[in-house]
């Protein structure tokens, strides 16, 4: 779930789209969500999408079901957010920003610049940016500290999944598999991030229902 921690032609046809209500010259922004008394607003919501598409090099689709994607990660994030701060979780340091956002800029930019010219084109602030990707690496820190310690996966299940991944060759001519040494360690980071997202998804449950979260069904049917 959370590691599943989004050509600029149509990236303005996001803000047209957006089924907010214009009288005058003042936009009226719509409650799409509340969370207890915290609420995210309609624009918020496209907003991060077209964050979010921007850094994965990609056109941001205002479909139902992305926003629908993007307003649910936001209220994780919201939630993950508040336990955090309850049990006095430090922010992200500079350098894993850093990091992140230099992942993100060699990936589909290939230089800084090039990604600052990019993010200008496309009318983003360069700490927006900065704030989007606050949360999404504090988020994902978080959920590692919170939740992976509690995950266990047993060797038996890594074999499992070796032998299933990497079948005896059928003929002589075919490539051998890895050696399960090899690969083990990538076979149990994968086997255990599905686990956390198990657990992370029944704790998302629970703490969506304490928190009172409700979306409305004429801004998110």
């Amino acid at each position: 779930m959370r590691r599943r921690v989004l050509s600029f032609a149509i990236l303005w046809a996001v803000v047209a789209a957006a089924p907010s209500l214009i009288v005058g010259k003042e936009l009226l922004d719509r409650v799409a969500i509340t969370i207890g008394l915290d609420v995210i607003t309609e624009q918020e919501i496209y907003e991060q999408l077209r964050i979010a598409s921007f850094l994965e090099g990609q056109p941001p689709e205002a479909t139902q079901q992305k926003l629908r994607e993007v307003a649910d990660r936001m209220v994780m994030q919201r939630l993950v957010l508040v336990d955090m701060k309850a049990n006095g979780f430090p922010p992200p340091t500079k350098e894993e920003m850093q990091a992140a956002l230099q992942s993100s800029w060699q990936q589909h930019w290939g230089s800084r610049q090039a990604f600052l010219e990019a993010a200008a084109k496309a009318g983003l602030k360069e700490e927006t940016i900065d704030t989007f990707l606050s949360g999404m690496v504090a988020t994902m820190k978080y959920i590692d500290f919170r939740f992976r310690p509690s995950v266990r996966v047993s060797d038996t299940a890594v074999f499992e999944l070796y032998e299933d991944r990497y079948p005896v060759p059928a003929t002589a001519n075919a490539p051998e598999p890895p050696a399960f040494e090899d690969v083990r360690q990538q076979l149990e980071d994968e086997l255990r991030s599905g686990e956390v997202d198990v657990v992370l998804e029944r704790w998302l449950e629970d703490a969506r229902n304490r928190a009172g979260v409700r979306y409305l069904p004429e801004v998110l049917p």
